[in-house]
């Protein structure tokens, strides 16, 4: 599928370059066909590209629907009620550990 995608990108990208090259009149008038031809192929790629994808999620949401009966839009999740241990004691990490660093002494540095 990415290769047809790169097809129309290559297909789009040259159909502006003939347009771009004939409005700066570099080009004969009739090369405008060229374009024309593939802006056609690229529109008929995208059209069926759009009527597989929609298909295909049709396909998709009726596979939902039978699996939990209701539509995904209509669905709910709820979270579970988790553990109630505690992970970390009330206790806090970080208490009293300023008492175990060593002073250092500040110069006091006052504009007279």
């Amino acid at each position: 599928m990415r290769v047809l995608e790169l097809v129309s990108a290559g297909l789009s990208l040259t159909a502006a370059a003939i347009i771009a090259a004939v409005l700066y009149g570099n080009i004969d008038v009739q090369l405008l066909f060229l374009s024309f031809l593939c802006c056609l192929f690229v529109a008929l790629y995208q059209g069926v590209n759009f009527y597989l994808g929609r298909n295909l999620q049709q396909k998709i949401n009726q596979s939902r629907v039978k699996e939990t009966g209701t539509l995904p839009e209509n669905r709910v999740d709820v979270l579970n009620s988790g553990e109630a241990t505690e992970f970390v004691s009330n206790v806090s990490v970080v208490e009293n550990t300023t008492k175990r660093l060593e002073a250092i002494p500040r110069k006091a540095n006052r504009p007279e």
